[in-house]
Formats: C-alpha cells, structure tokens, sequence
C-alpha cells in the first residue's frame, strides 16, 4: 500500500473509539471554550461527542446553552427538549429551555418549566433553582402585564 493510499483509507476510518476518561477531557475543553465565548470551538466538540454518545443528554444541554447564547432559539429548543428526552431530570435544561420559551413568547411553556425545576428541588440545593424560581416569578408578572392591557384596551373600544 502506498503512502498516498494509507491516508486515503486513514480518512475513510471511523474515528478510534473514546474512552470514557477521553470524553470527559473532551467535554471539559467544550465547556472552557462555552466559557471563554468561544462558541463555534465548543459547539464542534459536542456535536462530536453527542454523535460518539447519543445517549448522553449532557452534551445535548451543552449544544442547547450555545444555541442559546447566540440566539438560535429553535435550535436551542430541539436540543434541550432532546437532553430532557434522554434525562427529563436535567434542570440545566429546564432553565435553559423554560429561557427559550421566554424570548420566543411562550412564557406558560417556560413557567412550566420553571415549576419543575422547583419541584425537583424541593430544598432548593441547587442555584438552578433560584434562577428558575426568579424567572418564574418575571414570567407570571410578564403574564399579568399581558392581562392587564387586555382589559385595558378592551375597555377603550
């Protein structure tokens, strides 16, 4: 085989299988480049490793954050409803999601997700849940708003 033909046949691999020690230094990498606002190198990192790892919903939290943080909503809500398929637990989702539903208008949908995230904290251990209780509370109040120029502008006609 020639050297030309090994490369050719080096591309054509399925890449080498991670450990689970090589996913977790990957996702970390991801997570630092989220961090830094390098959102392009993150995103390439959990699209790769929620391809080798389908069933591991933390990547898809990781995609729908970055999704999020450069306003692509819709796609931010495929991969948190996706994340919450695979673990319907993951208040990171939650928040986030119940955020997208927020800025897209659909603020029962974010109260909702809101709630959950309480009730899944009952002692409220996790920050998460401040932030979600905080969000909560500007969602009704966004809803109550919503009535009151209802009303108002129906009483002017």
């Amino acid at each position: 085989m020639t050297s030309e033909s090994k490369v050719v046949a080096a591309t054509q691999e399925e890449p080498r299988p991670m450990t689970g020690p090589e996913m977790i230094e990957r996702a970390v990498k991801g997570f630092q480049a989220y961090e830094q606002g390098r959102y392009e190198d993150a995103r390439a990192v959990f699209v790769e490793l929620a391809a080798r790892e389908p069933t591991e919903g933390y990547y898809r939290t990781a995609l729908g954050a970055i999704c999020l943080a450069v306003d692509e909503l819709d796609e931010a809500l495929v991969h948190f409803d996706e994340a919450l398929r695979l673990n319907p637990q993951d208040c990171p989702a939650l928040v986030n999601r119940g955020e997208v539903h927020l800025r897209l208008g659909n603020i029962m949908q974010g109260a909702k997700d809101f709630a959950r995230v309480v009730a899944l904290d009952p002692e409220h251990k996790d920050p998460l849940t401040e932030r979600a209780r905080l969000l909560a509370v500007a969602a009704l109040q966004s809803i109550e708003e919503a009535q009151l120029e209802a009303v108002g502008s129906g009483s002017e006609g």
